[in-house]
């Protein structure tokens, strides 16, 4: 009954404003979340989705998903997720950029090797992971390759192949 009433709900809940210079001179405001459902086995780990349909129910329950993926598996994480709310696919390479580089600036005290290891998931490329690393190894000015399951490009020190 205890552990019925600990993970009905998440123990942190983030939501974010995000702005964004486009590429035409305005200024686009996104809304962005990341979730710590429950960190009871270690650090939170968790997919980040960028979608024009993104919701916080959405994201919340996938944190949960996650937490009982982990625990069923005996990996000692806990369970997370994050999105914006974006359509990539009417984004250039460069408001794309800034908008995961924003997102990071927005939930940096909330991530980390120790804390949240952000993953990609729907619509986060291996590029996007890149920028998300390298904006988060930038804010805290060391190298953190642990900080998330990027599965980049060899180029960026990944483990995945460009074909």
């Amino acid at each position: 009954k205890q552990a019925l009433s600990i993970l009905k709900e998440p123990q942190q809940i983030l939501q974010v404003r995000i702005p964004v210079k486009m590429d035409d001179g305005r200024t686009e405001v996104f809304t962005g979340f990341r979730v710590h459902y429950n960190n009871a086995r270690g650090p939170v780990k968790g997919g980040i989705r960028f979608h024009p349909e993104e919701s916080l129910s959405t994201v919340k329950a996938l944190a949960a998903w996650m937490t009982w993926k982990t625990a069923i598996v005996d990996i000692p994480l806990g369970g997370a997720k994050g999105g914006i709310i974006c359509d990539t696919k009417k984004l250039s390479t460069g408001e794309l950029e800034r908008l995961s580089r924003a997102y990071v600036r927005a939930i940096g005290e909330f991530i980390g090797p120790e804390v949240d290891v952000p993953a990609p998931d729907v619509y986060t490329t291996p590029q996007i992971m890149a920028w998300m690393m390298d904006e988060y190894e930038n804010i805290v000015r060391i190298s953190a390759p642990g900080r998330n399951n990027r599965k980049a490009d060899l180029s960026v020190g990944g483990s995945r192949r460009s074909w």
